[in-house]
């Protein structure tokens, strides 16, 4: 049974090699491909570049809390965790 009525082998079909295809795309994207940073991605970046950070790492209190979940001691608080999280997205809907 025939599937194809078109009358063309399937060798008469050519095809550049995969290297070939890959360096035309590289060339064309040299000539025609530009970048720009998103605004909000420059002043995250100003941010943190410049030190102003609005939070500190505190090794402390990160070795106090892996000693607690070593121990068992260490409890996790849903309510506070809501609560951050609620805080977080309506400061993230005020910008």
């Amino acid at each position: 049974m025939k599937i194809d009525n078109s009358g063309k082998a399937l060798g008469a079909v050519t095809a550049r090699p995969l290297e070939g295809r890959a360096a035309a795309k590289a060339e064309q994207a040299t000539e025609q491909d530009s970048v720009s940073i998103n605004p909000l991605a420059a002043q995250l970046s100003n941010v943190a570049g410049s030190g102003k950070s609005e939070s500190t790492f505190d090794a402390d209190k990160v070795s106090a809390i892996r000693q607690a979940i070593a121990d068992g001691r260490f409890t996790v608080k849903p309510e506070a965790i809501a609560d951050g999280l609620l805080s977080s997205v309506k400061e993230l809907l005020a910008r």
